[in-house]
């Protein structure tokens, strides 16, 4: 898609799930559709500003999860939760010049995911057959926390390389890294700035 997509797309849902979609194949991550249209949700949620609010601190958000009722509990969790996987994931170059590692965020959101499951299971009801409640939703969060955000992360390249012009260094890179992965993404981002890639240039292909 060509620059100025984000502000062409049919929706913001749409925009993002296409994109996650493909990033979950291409990383040939197990995702459930579930898990995906929440990752979706989360970057629709959260898509409309850069600025992440760090008015509370992960562990202020857990205490705060640890000490209230289960209203607050469940509220503080998916918070914490969801912040730690959008900062580990859509904001991940900016760790770089954070006080807090990358381990930290991953350890963080997982457990935060882990107990929000643990409060929303109702004795363990059987779903409707094919589809996951939220507790599950939630476990599948936490057990692959470190995937989802190595699928954010895709997408916020992906999307950065469409609204910015890439200079002729950024293109050369690009198509060095497909000649070295065979990345389906990759070569979906050089085919989106006029460069074919042929499948004789690659033997992995």
């Amino acid at each position: 898609m060509p620059r100025g997509a984000l502000s062409q797309a049919e929706s913001l849902f749409d925009f993002f799930h296409e994109r996650i979609d493909a990033a979950v194949l291409d990383k040939r991550a197990s995702v459930s559709q579930e898990g995906i249209f929440y990752l979706t949700n989360l970057l629709v949620e959260r898509g409309h500003t850069d600025r992440i609010d760090d008015a509370e601190t992960l562990v202020e958000l857990r205490l705060r999860a640890q000490s209230g009722d289960r209203s607050c509990a469940i509220q503080s969790y998916r918070e914490l939760g969801d912040r730690a996987l959008y900062r580990s994931g859509f904001f991940r170059g900016s760790l770089a010049r954070s006080l807090m590692s990358m381990e930290y965020y991953l350890h963080m959101g997982a457990a935060a995911y882990d107990a929000l499951s643990r409060i929303l299971d109702f004795g363990r009801r059987t779903p409707q057959e094919g589809h996951k409640d939220l507790s599950e939703i939630y476990l599948e969060l936490a057990d692959r926390f470190a995937v989802c955000s190595d699928v954010l992360s895709e997408v916020e390249q992906e999307v950065r390389t469409e609204k910015t012009a890439p200079t002729d260094a950024d293109v050369l890179r690009l198509y060095e890294a497909w000649r070295a992965t065979g990345s389906p993404s990759v070569a979906r981002r050089l085919r989106a700035l006029g460069v074919l890639p042929a499948h004789g240039d690659n033997e992995t292909c």
